[in-house]
């Protein structure tokens, strides 16, 4: 006896779905990893508000009081730095501050160079190795996402599109 019966293929928008939510939750698991080092994001964390020497010779705040800050810790021989810095332009500086942080810079030529290559248009501080430990920053680069509070909500390690950086000024994560 033979059985005619064949099983009927899956539609395609089903495995499309399916290929989404698994490719979803590698990237989110990865994106886990990846951080699991910094500081945590569950707004526990309160930051002290720093003040560091800019590219003038002269000094800003890492925080300001207003409106929610993402703190951008790259360094100028980072490539991945290289190809994310751009996309900090994307963010509405109406309702986030952008503070990009110089770590592990040889000397300060160095971090001109890198900002005047990439057209940074945020805030450039030079950060040092205290500020480094005290974020637990790993690697490069490193965002960090503070309220008016002072209290760290989101955190992200590695390359941010446009995409993530806009979602997490919307939503605060």
């Amino acid at each position: 006896m033979s059985d005619n019966s064949q099983k009927k293929p899956w539609p395609k928008w089903l495995i499309w779905g399916r290929d989404i939510v698994i490719f979803a939750v590698i990237i989110s698991a990865v994106m886990a990893w990846q951080s699991k080092d910094m500081l945590d994001d569950d707004g526990s964390i309160a930051i002290e508000n720093q003040v560091l020497p800019n590219l003038n010779g002269q000094s800003g705040n890492i925080l300001t009081s207003d409106k929610p800050t993402l703190l951008y810790f790259f360094a100028p021989w980072c490539k991945v730095c290289a190809l994310s810095i751009g996309n900090l332009d994307y963010i509405d500086s109406e309702k986030v501050n952008v503070v990009t942080i110089a770590l592990d810079y040889e000397n300060i030529k160095d971090v001109e160079a890198f900002v005047n290559n990439h057209e940074v248009k945020s805030k450039v501080l030079l950060g040092n190795t205290k500020l480094k430990n005290e974020f637990q920053v790993q690697g490069y680069p490193s965002y960090y996402l503070v309220n008016e509070e002072n209290q760290i909500v989101s955190r992200s390690f590695g390359y941010s599109t446009a995409a993530g950086l806009k979602l997490r000024e919307m939503f605060g994560r």
